[in-house]
């Protein structure tokens, strides 16, 4: 393909969809539809075919202390960016214990609730604000059963995690959780 004289997104869209939209996103990793994307190094492109809605849900995912511990920060983000969601926003942090107690406030009288209180501030953990096409359902679907021992083969806990508390990712469960963790989280 002769591409002199021609910006990135005439070279695409001439090459691969002359009838999609094409953005380029400078500093942004790529969003795909569920039907198409193409990634770049720089700058990330954002390649919807027409008809294509830019309905995009946020949600708050947690890559829990032992995650870190085992070094699968970046399979887990692989994982996710593999589903053509969107980093939005990252932290590496700890939690404290005031943080865990608004987290977890439904289950703080429950009696598994503190030896989980107790691994969630064991070491640093990952924040994440990610976006994408029904986001919330598509990651708690990609993180597998709570139980990483009962999740099927394929998710995150079913492939990586040893344990039930011990776990690996936390997702929100729905739009209102979402929505609240993210406030939480990152004000």
């Amino acid at each position: 393909m002769d591409t002199r004289g021609t910006g990135v997104c005439a070279q695409l869209r001439s090459r691969h969809a002359p009838a999609a939209t094409i953005r380029a996103t400078p500093g942004t990793p790529v969003l795909g539809s569920r039907r198409s994307a193409v990634r770049l190094s720089w700058p990330p492109i954002l390649y919807t075919q027409k008809g294509d809605t830019d309905v995009s849900q946020r949600t708050l995912v947690l890559i829990k202390p032992d995650a870190v511990r085992r070094g699968l920060v970046g399979e887990i983000l692989a994982r996710l960016e593999r589903k053509g969601l969107r980093i939005e926003e990252m932290r590496l942090r700890t939690m404290d214990a005031d943080l865990a107690d608004a987290h977890y406030a439904d289950h703080v009288e429950k009696p598994f609730y503190p030896p989980l209180k107790e691994f969630m501030l064991s070491g640093p953990l990952v924040s994440l604000i990610v976006s994408g096409d029904e986001s919330i359902p598509v990651i708690r679907a990609l993180a597998g059963a709570t139980d990483g021992r009962a999740a099927a083969p394929g998710t995150i806990r079913g492939d990586l995690s040893l344990s039930n508390r011990e776990n690996l990712i936390h997702a929100s469960d729905s739009e209102e959780s979402a929505e609240r963790e993210i406030k939480l989280w990152f004000g």
